[in-house]
């Protein structure tokens, strides 16, 4: 089971929050993704991770609205994807992903390039590697590459194949985790696929984004 979603571009760029320090982030990593997208997205990640590094370390430039929790989430445990910048041309958006105490998101991919670093809280991240042949529709078969601890400032690199299928929980008790997504697409708005590894089961799925609506 593959996706290739086709998405109409914006009328304009979208910001969510008004930052100076994400300003500046954008501005270097639309040029860096414009002048690496004919090569390897490998040498894209290189370029932006210490870019990414310095705006996780600045706190207090996301706004609290953006480091809740949300009920109506469509990714389920109250899990929040709030979208905080997205390109007219759908080849960049950033988002803050806010999963409760306790709480795991389900197994899922995201189909791009990508940065994820902590920003508050502790995670459990368990990365899966697809093993079946994908020949079968409804049918996935995974096994789990690693299991890593994550504490604020540690980033991960989403290099599809590598490092794209994982599932993420809160480990703090009392507060809600957040990280931030810096993803090649527009991750909420298109379909990709979450899987039940127990089940060897695969489905489509939209996660959307708690304060975006997508085009179905």
């Amino acid at each position: 089971m593959s996706h290739t979603t086709i998405l109409e571009p914006l009328a304009e760029e979208q910001w969510f929050i008004d930052s100076p320090d994400l300003r500046q982030f954008v501005a270097v990593a639309t040029d860096i993704n414009y002048r690496t997208s004919s090569g390897d997205r490998a040498e894209t990640l290189n370029a932006l991770e210490p870019y990414f590094s310095q705006l996780l370390k600045k706190q207090g430039w996301l706004p609290e609205r953006f480091l809740q929790p949300n009920p109506d989430s469509r990714i389920g445990g109250e899990i929040g994807q709030w979208l905080l910048y997205r390109s007219q041309d759908r080849s960049l958006t950033i988002f803050s992903l806010v999963i409760p105490p306790s709480s795991t998101t389900p197994v899922l991919d995201h189909l791009a390039w990508g940065l994820v670093g902590l920003y508050k809280g502790k995670q459990e991240d368990t990365v899966y590697r697809r093993v079946d042949k994908g020949d079968v529709e409804g049918c996935a078969k995974l096994e789990i590459v690693e299991t890593r601890q994550l504490r604020v400032g540690d980033i991960y690199r989403l290099l599809p194949p590598d490092g794209d299928i994982h599932a993420v929980k809160t480990t703090t008790i009392f507060a809600p985790s957040v990280s931030i997504h810096v993803i090649g697409n527009d991750t909420g708005c298109i379909l990709r696929h979450q899987f039940n590894p127990e089940q060897e089961s695969v489905r489509s799925f939209r996660s959307g984004y708690s304060n975006a609506f997508c085009k179905e």
